[in-house]
């Protein structure tokens, strides 16, 4: 059967360094420049696996209880979990004589990989959840707008038809994404959340197969209820955070659909400093349904008078021949009006979520000069009021979530 390896692992640049508590080689030591073939032995399956299941390694090396990873570019979330469930699982296996049922295989994979319990769900409706997910051991605390990652294994069941195929061992492997903590701002009460609540809260869309992706890890999660086991990463990370801004400045929240999740949180987290500059979070989805904060949002705007919540809808009856997106409320002015103060790049701190083509993140090229995408953007419209769009070694004024870059289930 084998046991899971625990491992500690540091960071040096791009190489991720895993001790673990056994040893996979000697002290000899053994290295790998590509995936290696033709041999079973630990550290050579081990190399196999990483190279096959992390992308971009280029380099393993395996001494003793240690295990170096090179990646061609830094470490992400999402390729540090591969690595290290590669690294946990090398010693597991189900030898013949002890085969179990499928049933029992899939109880012993979530008694292996998951670390947390689903303690509520708020079906807003069928295809928008609202829950909360509790560890199994306590938290280092986090920044409100930081994310972390949701994971379920393959094995578990879908909420849709769709059919997937899996290669090798696939099926034992758990589906990851990474998920912006949210904030339900007020309790049952109507007060607002506390800081550390001892669960982490999610807003949750369920993505539907499109013709060139099958999605796999919402149409799972929308098949659990609450008490069902589910892996929650450890490390909670991301700069899109309140650094930076001062008391008295103008805070703008711009988002569409499940991008309000990041900036729920802040806002708790404004409101709970007695902030007193003008907060306004605007959010922008195709239908009004699509909206799970309302009732919240509207606790908060009777009870703090520098805070407004502004919503806008695309495709209703009632919008869809005149339709007004999130460029439209800056460039007209309006956005201005609703915050009842000016877009001052002295005092204001613009965060965005969402849709790529509404936040019109642009590249740079080597003499810093900024390259805007041919859609107009948030980033093109306030670059050219004079704010600066942060950088990963630049804060600036203008701040977006950097992981929904490359998410392909966007509002």
């Amino acid at each position: 059967m084998g046991q899971r390896i625990q491992e500690n692992v540091n960071l040096i640049g791009n190489i991720a360094v895993f001790s673990t508590d056994r040893s996979i080689t000697g002290q000899e030591g053994r290295s790998y420049d590509q995936a290696p073939t033709g041999s079973n032995d630990p550290p050579t399956k081990l190399a196999a696996r990483l190279f096959e299941g992390v992308a971009d390694v280029v380099h393993v090396h395996a001494m003793s209880n240690t295990v170096s990873v090179q990646r061609g570019h830094d470490w992400d979330d999402h390729s540090l979990e591969a690595a290290k469930a590669i690294i946990e699982d090398l010693f597991v296996f189900y030898p013949p004589e002890m085969a179990l049922s499928q049933d029992e295989m899939d109880d012993q994979l979530r008694d292996q990989n998951y670390n947390a319990a689903i303690s509520h769900i708020r079906e807003h409706n069928e295809d928008l959840w609202v829950i909360r997910v509790v560890p199994d051991e306590p938290l280092d605390s986090f920044l409100p707008g930081q994310y972390t990652t949701l994971a379920l294994g393959y094995w578990e069941p879908r909420a849709d038809a769709a059919i997937e195929e899996f290669e090798g061992d696939q099926r034992e492997k758990l589906a990851r994404r990474s998920y912006s903590v949210s904030s339900s701002v007020v309790d049952e009460n109507g007060d607002l959340m506390p800081a550390d609540p001892g669960d982490v809260e999610f807003y949750i869309v369920k993505v539907r197969p499109g013709e060139e992706e099958t999605p796999a890890l919402t149409p799972r999660i929308f098949m659990k209820g609450e008490g069902d086991r589910i892996f929650m990463g450890r490390k909670f990370t991301g700069h899109y955070t309140l650094e930076g801004v001062a008391p008295t400045d103008n805070v703008v929240f711009l988002a569409t659909g499940t991008g309000e999740a990041p900036q729920n949180a802040m806002i708790a987290e404004l409101l709970r400093r007695e902030h007193r500059g003008k907060i306004i979070s605007v959010v922008c989805v195709r239908y009004r349904k699509d909206l799970a904060y309302t009732d919240q949002q509207k606790i908060l705007t009777n009870r703090y008078p520098n805070y407004h919540y502004l919503t806008l809808a695309t495709r209703e009856p009632d919008t869809i021949d005149h339709k007004v997106y999130i460029q439209d409320l800056v460039v007209s002015g309006r956005l201005e009006e609703e915050l009842g103060a000016p877009l001052d790049p002295g005092t204001t701190h613009v965060y965005l979520c969402g849709n790529p083509s509404m936040i019109g993140l642009p590249s740079w090229d080597g003499d810093g000069t900024l390259l805007f995408p041919e859609v107009l953007g948030v980033c093109q419209i306030l670059h050219e009021r004079g704010f600066t769009i942060s950088r990963r070694r630049e804060r600036g004024n203008v701040h977006y979530e950097e992981y929904w870059k490359t998410r392909p289930d966007l509002e």
